[in-house]
């Protein structure tokens, strides 16, 4: 398994990665994703290819794309200037996971951070997705933040009904 950064050739292979990651993780969405979104995709991965304070990776197994990361340097606080990686659609295609591809991107990720300076590494992933839950935690990664999210009809209705009761 070979990971290594990700050029314009790789495109097509990279969104059919995110495509595939899409689907794994359609079930557990909130929020629909907008027309053009895969556009958007593959125009943020041509901007990383030339940008300091991103990376895309590719795990490669015999020459073929197998996996992809998404890095991005930013300010994840309100409250402070410290920087982090944010590590986003990390997938691995069906057939190759379990291999250590995941775990090497994750490494190389880890790698980049370092090369700027950056001492820390977020990620985010669906809570109902226990595979991904038990990946991230086995690579030391720990819950920090949780996000809720209701419909405001039912956080409306909800609150009348407490009121109604309380």
């Amino acid at each position: 398994m070979k990971v290594r950064q990700a050029s314009p050739e790789d495109l097509p292979d990279l969104i059919r990665l995110f495509e595939e990651l899409e689907r794994m993780q359609r079930d557990w969405r909130v929020f629909t994703p907008r027309p053009g979104f895969y556009d958007e995709v593959a125009s943020r991965f041509h901007q990383a290819f030339h940008s300091t304070d991103r990376v895309v990776l590719v795990a490669e197994d015999e020459g073929e794309v197998v996996g992809m990361a998404y890095g991005e340097v930013r300010i994840p606080s309100r409250f402070s200037d410290e920087r982090s990686l944010e590590i986003s659609g990390v997938v691995v295609r069906s057939g190759y996971r379990g291999k250590g591809a995941g775990r090497a991107l994750v490494e190389e990720g880890a790698r980049f951070a370092k090369e700027h300076g950056v001492s820390w590494i977020e990620v985010k992933s669906f809570w109902p997705n226990k595979p991904s839950m038990d990946f991230w935690s086995a690579l030391g990664f720990t819950p920090r933040v949780v996000q809720l999210v209701a419909s405001t009809e039912e956080a409306a209705r909800l609150s009348h009904e407490e009121e109604a009761t309380g």
